[in-house]
């Protein structure tokens, strides 16, 4: 069985003796540990072993395989919070990103010019590994290791992407080779993007019509990225696919979050 981590272990042994009633003392002649034992737990100093937290939540009538499970879909919980929030910040500073891109070949460009351009980039880069994560994190929980995998190279892929940018702004790279290099870059994000499609598209059994219109828009995308000189359309298909697929995450989220809420 997974292990149970600190500190939410401990506050959750003392969420479940606040709602019984019981105090530390009543819970230590129930279950023969230590005070001082129970207070390391509680305070989240020590993880007990199995065997010590079983007696102490069948003291507090809960069942252990049923806490374990609680936790488990709360760390899910907590990666696909983060995931739907940086697919929100992703959506909007992509913008502010292909602006930039097309701005850093004017003459004349401000002092704070690459800084902004850097950080940009560095903010589109975190938000998108851990939107990526997200849907790493829905293909565990559906076993569907097409999607895992998938959202893997999609990071990868970015992680290239952006690094390359920041780089090559500091380079004598001219307009034309930048963009040539993106159209490079399109082709092979494409095929990318249509196995992340497909992912998507197969999800819709169980995540229903919304993950299916967002792997078809992916699956647009990834045929415009493949044939270059269409590569621009399949940016503007990506921006619908994006918007679809945070609300995806956000439906997981609360989805699971409504397991918690119900018991179950």
């Amino acid at each position: 069985m997974a292990t149970l981590s600190q500190p939410k272990l401990g506050q959750t042994i003392i969420s479940l003796r606040q709602e019984k009633k019981i105090t530390q003392e009543e819970l230590v002649e129930r279950c023969n540990v230590s005070v001082r034992t129970l207070q390391r737990i509680e305070a989240g100093e020590v993880t007990p072993r199995e065997s010590t937290l079983r007696i102490i939540l069948d003291a507090l009538e809960f069942d252990y395989q049923q806490m374990e499970k609680t936790f488990h879909i709360k760390g899910r919980l907590e990666k696909l919070k983060i995931a739907w929030i940086c697919g929100i910040i992703y959506f909007v500073t992509a913008f502010v990103e292909a602006g930039l891109d097309f701005y850093r070949f004017e003459v004349d460009l401000p002092a704070y010019f690459s800084l902004l351009y850097t950080t940009v980039k560095i903010v589109i880069l975190g938000v998108y590994i851990f939107f990526m994560l997200g849907f790493a994190e829905v293909g565990k929980n559906f076993k569907h290791g097409l999607m895992k995998i998938t959202a893997y190279f999609m990071l990868g892929a970015m992680i290239i992407i952006e690094i390359h940018d920041i780089i090559s702004l500091f380079s004598a790279i001219t307009e034309e080779e930048f963009f040539l290099i993106k159209g490079i870059e399109s082709v092979a994000f494409g095929g990318i993007n249509l196995a992340f499609g497909v992912a998507l598209f197969k999800l819709g059994k169980e995540l229903g019509d919304l993950s299916k219109i967002a792997g078809m828009l992916e699956m647009l995308a990834g045929l415009f990225f493949l044939t270059f000189v269409l590569a621009i359309f399949g940016v503007f298909v990506l921006i619908p696919a994006t918007l679809l697929e945070t609300i995806l995450l956000y439906k997981v989220y609360d989805s699971f979050s409504n397991q918690i809420q119900n018991g179950q």
